[in-house]
């Protein structure tokens, strides 16, 4: 019986563990097809979660782009396109643009103004399936070049050798290098850079020489009531003596200085590193923390870029991106651009061409020919007042002894022919050019009374000889590849080897836009004081120019490089002419510098 019994209780327990076991077994694989199925339905939620914010993100992006392209539109005077179609990442995205209400006009107390517009952004695409939509709303503001002091599209070095004193506003669109052989004044109350501020040489970061002083917000630096506090970008070595050990001086590599070791940069002694720093230190004086503006900020502030047109602006001809609907062609056998059915050539006139009343086109071999604004020929018209002729420029000659070819254009004798410009823009342009000497220049004389509002734009060199806009001043602007600056001394006579003549005091009235090149290791390109070139012996000479200072493009023709062997410097007696911020002073084409602030996104 206890046999039997335990038997019967052994194999009753078996059957239980087996129940248990598989009871168990099922348990598990519910769970494990609960898990499984989890694990799926997350999977699924991760991707859709995944591939809605990859479709969001390729929106946003889109978005971007556009923005950017609305700035170059609007900076190149095109009207900006409603649909865009694009491809990020190699996914298809379709951003529409439209503007919303109508444009105003914003003053500020000196006078300058900016034209702001509001534009609406939707930018739609489709990744795998998932629908990604970003809106944005953008406020476009378009202020005239030539309301800046100075205005850098790119790297801007500031270092005289003298004192100098810079009014105006001053904005560049990459880093901004400061030094001086003596005082560098900064009297302004905007002056801004898109990259870092640099308390140093760019081609010689070891030398950090001489005082740069800005001077603390007032709403209008060009009243003399306004309040007049300075505060001084110390150098390396002004530090050093300060017992402040720093890369260069007080710039964007500063990361402050704790006399005490308090964790305070406030008390007696110290000095906030310099994203706080500047603002702390160039704010409206009187006004606690926080003033109604602050001087000098940079990419550490957050400041945005403003694009301003491209050399494409000033070309005689532009090739269009697609190869098809212009209304010009090259023709190979002439060496001649010339018109074609509406739409059906490759090339465009660049804006300057089209737009100016008076063109005067140089052959590649020495003629000329000269066009109305309706591209009549009147070359028999204006015969009178252009002539051919040489210059030595050494700098392009770069050693040889060959003169650059220019058309000379007497402006006293233009405004007798009855063609003088009527809207203002006089535009010249050369065949064949090259670089070097083969870069080709037009030279004006005879310009110290302009006959009205004059722009002179060349694809080529611009040599102006002696006083110019000075009787009676014009709004008037030089835009070229490049602004060579003449005395009333200047007679063509200089050769290589020849003793650089000597220049005479000579005043010039006007804004000019020209190009440069990029210092490069140790090749500097002259800075901010050689941006218009001499070609003589100026030493102890005053040279004095009233208008803005603009640095938009590389140079493309006049590649030569800067070299002090080839001139001496002058007294610059340099300023922006206040005149400029009252738009009825602009010249006429003043290009703009377009800027773009998003209002809210979502």
């Amino acid at each position: 019986m206890r046999t039997s019994i335990h038997r019967i209780r052994g194999s009753a327990q078996s059957g239980f563990a087996l129940v248990y076991a598989v009871g168990m077994t099922v348990v598990a694989a519910m769970l494990c097809s609960a898990l499984l199925t989890f694990s799926i339905a997350s999977h699924k939620t991760s991707t859709t979660k995944a591939h809605s914010l990859r479709a969001r993100y390729l929106a946003e992006g889109a978005l971007e782009i556009v923005k950017k392209n609305l700035q170059q539109d609007i900076a190149n005077w095109l009207d900006p396109a409603r649909e865009h179609k694009l491809k990020v990442d190699g996914e298809d995205v379709v951003v529409v643009t439209e503007p919303v209400g109508s444009e105003r006009v914003v003053t500020d107390a000196s006078g300058i103004q900016t034209t702001m517009r509001l534009f609406e952004m939707r930018a739609t695409t489709a990744f795998r399936g998932y629908v990604g939509q970003a809106h944005r709303m953008l406020e476009v503001q378009a202020t005239p070049t030539f309301q800046f002091a100075i205005f850098y599209a790119s790297d801007l070095e500031v270092l005289p050798g003298a004192n100098m004193t810079i009014g105006g506003r001053v904005h560049a669109n990459g880093d901004v290098y400061l030094g001086s052989g003596a005082t560098l004044s900064l009297n302004t109350n905007y002056f801004r850079a898109v990259g870092d501020i640099h308390r140093h040489r760019k081609n010689d970061p070891s030398r950090s020489e001489g005082t740069v002083r800005v001077r603390r917000y007032v709403d209008n630096p060009f009243d003399s009531s306004r309040p007049t506090e300075w505060f001084t970008l110390s150098s390396r070595s002004q530090h050093s003596g300060s017992g402040i050990t720093s890369p260069s001086g007080y710039d964007s590599q500063f990361r402050g200085y704790d006399a005490n070791s308090n964790g305070s940069y406030l008390d007696s002694g110290d000095l906030l590193p310099w994203g706080p720093g500047a603002l702390h230190y160039t704010r409206e004086a009187g006004t606690g923390e926080y003033g109604r503006g602050y001087t000098l900020q940079d990419a550490a502030h957050g400041v945005s870029q403003a694009v301003p047109p491209g050399f494409g602006s000033i070309s005689m001809f532009e090739p269009l991106p697609s190869g098809t609907g212009g209304d010009w062609r090259f023709n190979s056998t002439s060496g001649r651009f010339q018109r074609v059915s509406a739409g059906t050539g490759d090339h465009k006139r660049g804006h300057y061409h089209e737009r100016a009343d008076l063109k005067i086109l140089r052959n590649d071999d020495g003629t000329w020919a000269a066009y109305d604004g309706e591209d009549n020929d009147i070359t028999t018209a204006v015969y009178a007042a252009i002539s051919s002729t040489e210059i030595y420029d050494a700098r392009q000659a770069e050693g040889s002894t060959t003169r650059v070819p220019v058309l000379s254009i007497d402006l006293a004798r233009l405004a007798t022919t009855g063609y003088y410009p009527a809207n203002g823009i006089l535009y010249t342009a050369r065949y064949g050019q090259s670089t070097g000497t083969e870069a080709g220049g037009f030279q004006l004389v005879n310009g110290n009374e302009l006959a009205g509002p004059l722009s002179v734009v060349s694809e080529a060199s611009l040599y102006v000889k002696g006083d110019y806009n000075t009787v009676s001043k014009k709004p008037a602007a030089l835009i070229s590849d490049a602004v060579n600056l003449l005395s009333n001394a200047w007679d063509n006579g200089k050769t290589r080897g020849s003793a650089i003549p000597v220049a005479t005091p000579t005043t010039y009235n006007a804004a000019m836009v020209t190009g440069n090149y990029l210092t490069n290791g140790s090749d500097y390109n002259g800075g901010l004081e050689n941006l218009p070139r001499f070609h003589e012996n100026w030493r102890d000479v005053r040279c004095t120019i009233r208008g803005s200072f603009v640095n938009l493009w590389q140079s493309r023709f006049a590649t030569g490089r800067w070299s002090s062997a080839t001139y001496s410097a002058p007294i610059r007696d340099w300023a922006y002419d206040p005149d400029l911020n009252n738009i009825a002073n602009l010249p006429p084409g003043t290009p703009l510098a377009v800027t773009a602030r998003d209002v809210v996104s979502w």
